[in-house]
Formats: structure tokens, sequence, C-alpha cells
């Protein structure tokens, strides 16, 4: 688990949360747990699915620019209304997705992980094939 409703309270504070999962009638004016609940659920296992391809899951450290990607995430999936293409909340998501995207292909590491588990799970993809014997210039009799 990369994010938790204490971490979005300590990232976004009590009153964001409130403005984004308190949105029906009755209002409460209280964090709906049950959105954000959802919310964290969908961003941990966004995460999940990014990673699952190099790092053996579930990781034992999680580094803190994880959570902080992880809470970004969150807030994206707890808001309910329409988001601009430029707003805050659209464009750190996408930021984090990006990120994920760099992660997934080797180009950026957790840092966290210890010696071996960045390593790409094994798959058919993953052979090479070697073709033995000469072939200068096309093989043709040159």
């Amino acid at each position: 688990m990369y994010v938790t409703a204490d971490a979005m309270i300590k990232k976004f504070g009590e009153r964001e949360l409130i403005q984004l999962t308190d949105n029906e009638a009755p209002y409460q004016d209280v964090i709906n747990h049950d959105k954000l609940n959802a919310a964290i659920e969908e961003a941990n296992s966004e995460i999940d699915g990014w990673l699952q391809g190099r790092y053996k899951l579930p990781l034992h450290d999680i580094p803190p620019f994880l959570v902080n990607i992880a809470c970004h995430m969150a807030r994206y999936h707890a808001c309910t209304q329409a988001i601009a293409e430029n707003s805050p909340i659209r464009i750190r998501y996408d930021d984090a997705c990006k990120k994920l995207k760099s992660i997934s292909k080797g180009e950026m590491g957790l840092g966290g992980a210890p010696a071996g588990e960045a390593a790409p799970t094994e798959t058919s993809s993953n052979n090479v094939i070697l073709a033995v014997g000469r072939r200068d210039f096309g093989g043709r009799g040159w």
C-alpha cells in the first residue's frame, strides 16, 4: 500500500479532502472515508499495474517520492467533478503517470529496492536469438 488516508491528510489537509469527498447531500462537513478509501485503492492498484513488470510486489520499503506520487493519483481519483486540462490536480496526476512510466521502462528507479529486485520480470520476449555463420555483404556470393 503506497498511500493511506493519514498520508492524504498530511499532504493536502483535512479541508481539501472534505471538499473532494463530502459532495453529496446531506453534507456532513467531514471526510467521506468511503469515497477517500475508494480513491486510495484505485491509486494503489494503478501503481501496482505500473510496477509489476519491473519490481517484485509488494514492495517492502516504499520510497517517499512514491508515496507522493500515490497521493496525487488518489487526489485525482477522488475528484468527482470535471477537471480542466490545466487544473493542478490533473497536471500532477499526468506527471505521476509519466514518472511511473519511466520507472516501468527502467529509465528511473525506486532507489530503495534491494539489489536484484530492479531487474525486469523474465518473459519469453526477453530472449535473444543469435544467427551463427558468416554473412559478409548479405551472403550472396560476394
